[in-house]
């Protein structure tokens, strides 16, 4: 019977695995679309462009899905909204795997059934709407969207969507790095935790409203059938979804429920479904967390029964699903959250609150979209619950961003196939065993500590427990606190990626920072471990995206006293919200004039360029040659720093000898360099550039003028960040690879 199923299984999966690839190989045969097509997502900013899945409505290509692009600029129609109906032009190519990317991207799209990528040309709403089951569904969700978005910020409403939805495209990608370093990303994507919370709300208000059981099964299920398509019908939400349903017939049928026989049915449903899913990380991370809720969450729970009960269950899930992943995490994102656990016990409290407060601004929202006369009266309740709701997901995100700032948080640990994730679920079952039989032979001696404890003065137990907290918190503090500053001087070329971002420490006295890098290279984290209190000066060398793009959260979250702003005039949007935010946290704003000299604790910055432009001229298109350029001393240490300032424009300007320099603009070509470095003769040059870019930096042309003219040549996308620290007459680098 067993060899019998498994064939069926096989046969019943490549029969599907051919019914989905049938409108992949149309959306392949097809080289352009131009037609109709109708939006399933929510577009995804990137930093060129932002790209949504369509599924084609006419043409060859008909019944097939694309993934669409846009140049960055071009505004989605009905603002991206799903359901609404396109017409759109441009050419198809298939997917290709990205240069330096683990990421498999062909099969990353394939599993969504997604068979080529579309570069729109043209795109304009039509007017019209999806129809049927699938339009009825988007409607609910839009509504459910208004609700979740009244009565608080723009912030805590999309960190809202994201949990009760599903919807986290506008969620701000700082904040959802946050709740990925600190081990809380699961809050963020519907999964099991929806359809259990879901149920928990929902059964109370049955139960008041008298239905009887059978009837209250029956209507959970129909809540449970309605929720996974509102919130995107997910692999783990399917899972959930099934489990869910399962568990609720055998309910209504008296039968007693079996949570192993649920798991494997939402197995074979979601494989039925779709055979591939079991490649996608979600699918994955979802069964192993509840099959390790299911193996370690008894045996944890009796373990912490000292705690009470709701507390107990909490921490004993919370735990159990932890370590049950943490393989799978490390496989697929190289990395693992070592205060994952903390994390999510002090979020349990705010999770549930979060969620049904949530669930109950949909329910209204979608009612008052159904029957346009319960608008007015919902309309305030609304926007009081997500009011509330919005300090609730403050406190989340704020919780998130503690943790993920930790030194440590996040700690690379790449398990790169399959054989060594099978290595660490079996050295975790040796360790757990280990545990189990050490916790048996000890089983004596815990008892007569627990009968001494009991029998021991009340006021005794009160002051250990009060000296315990006491030691854990000072241990926390010492284990969790920020770093003390350097000692004496210390440059620091700080591995940012394809950006540049350059941190100045004079010891512990001052700080200055040229430049962020792009915001998700977090530089403001890098700061903190660098032990960087307050900065003195921070300077923003030109508009451009990889040079301020981090400095908005460098403001955020330092005390800056002072911004030498190199923006030269520009109208990019982005900095002119830098310079915004500047004002409104009391950061003084300086203008860089050349001969220009600014001093921080014993350091001294002499301006050398650029030249003030004109008031009547424009500013000019490429902002590089006018960025900052300008040569930080101390003693006799100098260190020049021109940013994406090439020969042309830096030749123009005073050139002294230095000790050390960086690159001009990530090592690109440039021809007058040699006679840059001939004025400068550092002894070290630092190349800040990201690993796999795009723009073939560095230039060979460049690494062999630096192999000819300086002694010692580093770069941060093989050494990592560079720290270059002055002691007496003597220059000592560090690299963190």
């Amino acid at each position: 019977m067993a060899s019998g199923l498994v064939v069926c299984g096989a046969a019943a999966g490549s029969a599907r695995l051919n019914e989905l690839d049938v409108p992949l190989a149309s959306a392949r045969h097809a080289s352009h679309v131009e037609g109709r097509a109708i939006l399933l997502e929510r577009p995804r900013r990137g930093r060129f462009d932002s790209s949504a899945a369509v599924e084609i409505a006419s043409g060859p290509a008909a019944g097939s899905r694309a993934l669409a692009r846009v140049r960055n600029g071009t505004v989605w129609p009905a603002g991206g909204t799903p359901g609404t109906e396109v017409v759109l032009r441009g050419p198809l190519s298939a997917p290709k795997r990205r240069l330096g990317e683990a990421l498999d991207w062909p099969s990353y799209l394939r599993r969504r059934g997604i068979g080529a990528e579309l570069e729109v040309d043209s795109i304009a709403a039509t007017g019209r709407r999806r129809r049927g089951i699938a339009g009825a569904v988007d409607r609910m969700r839009e509504a459910a969207e208004r609700a979740l978005g009244a009565g608080a910020s723009r912030g805590c409403a999309a960190v809202a969507r994201g949990m009760v939805l599903g919807e986290d495209e506008q969620i701000d990608p700082l904040v959802r790095d946050d709740f990925r370093r600190s081990g809380l990303a699961h809050v963020l994507a519907v999964s099991g935790q929806n359809v259990m919370l879901l149920c928990a709300l929902a059964t109370p208000l049955l139960a008041g409203l008298g239905v009887s059981p059978r009837t209250r099964v029956l209507a959970l299920t129909a809540l449970i059938a309605l929720y996974v398509p509102l919130a995107g019908a997910g692999p783990s939400l399917q899972r959930a979804g099934v489990m869910g349903v399962a568990g609720l017939v055998a309910l209504g049928a008296g039968r007693v429920s079996s949570r192993w026989y649920a798991l494997l049915l939402a197995a074979v449903v979601t494989l039925l479904v779709n055979p591939r899913v079991a490649e996608d990380p979600g699918w994955q991370l979802s069964f192993a967390a509840v099959a390790g809720i299911l193996v370690l969450g008894p045996g944890l729970r009796r373990t912490l029964g000292f705690l009470p009960r709701p507390l107990a269950d909490g921490a004993a899930i919370t735990i159990a699903a932890t370590i049950a992943t943490a393989p799978l995490l490390a496989h697929h994102f190289g990395a693992v959250s070592l205060v994952g656990i903390v994390a999510n016990l002090i979020a349990i409290p705010l999770v549930a609150p979060i969620m049904w407060a949530g669930m109950t601004q949909a329910a209204l929202g979608i009612s008052a979209a159904a029957l346009p006369a319960l608008a007015p009266p919902f309309g305030p309740v609304v926007a009081a619950i997500g009011r509330v709701n919005g300090v609730l997901v403050g406190w989340l995100t704020g919780l998130a961003r503690y943790f993920g700032e930790l030194p440590g948080s996040h700690v690379a640990l790449p398990l790169r196939n399959s054989l060594a994730v099978a290595g660490a679920y079996a050295a975790m079952c040796v360790l757990g065993l280990a545990i189990r039989l050490a916790h048996a032979r000890s089983d004596t001696r815990r008892s007569e500590a627990a009968a001494a404890w009991r029998r021991s003065p009340r006021r005794t137990r009160f002051v250990a427990i009060g000296v315990a907290i006491a030691a854990c918190a000072s241990l926390w503090h010492a284990l969790t606190g920020p770093p003390r500053p350097p000692d004496s001087l210390t440059v620091s070329f700080l591995d940012v990626g394809q950006g540049d971002a350059t941190l100045i420490q004079d010891g512990p006295r001052a700080a200055v920072l040229f430049d962020g890098g792009p915001p998700e290279a977090r530089v403001a984290r890098l700061l903190r471990d660098a032990g960087v209190r307050r900065l003195a000066l921070v300077v923003a060398t030109h508009q451009s995206r990889d040079h301020q793009g981090g400095l908005p959260e460098v403001l955020t979250r330092f005390h800056v006293d002072a911004l030498l702003d190199g923006g030269d005039g520009t109208r990019d949007r982005a900095f002119a919200d830098l310079l915004a935010l500047a004002r409104r946290r009391g950061v003084r704003r300086l203008e860089p004039r050349p001969g220009q000299v600014l001093r921080a604790g014993a350091l001294t910055i002499r301006i050398l360029g650029p030249p003030p432009r004109a008031r009547d001229l424009p500013p000019p298109d490429d902002p590089n040659l006018r960025a900052i350029t300008a040569v930080v001393s101390e003693g006799w240490f100098d260190l020049f720093l021109s940013a994406d300032a090439e020969s042309t424009a830096i030749l123009g300007y005073p050139l002294p000898p230095v000790e050390a320099m960086k690159v001009p603009h990530h090592g690109s070509s440039d021809p007058g360099l040699p006679a840059v470095l001939a004025r400068l003769h550092p002894a070290v040059a630092a190349i800040e550039v990201g690993a796999h870019n795009s723009y073939g930096h560095p230039a060979p042309s460049t690494l062999a003028a630096l192999r000819r003219a300086v002694p010692h040549v580093y770069r941060t996308d093989r050494d990592g960040t560079i720290r270059l620290t002055v002691e007496a007459r003597r220059l000592r680098v560090a690299t963190a690879r």
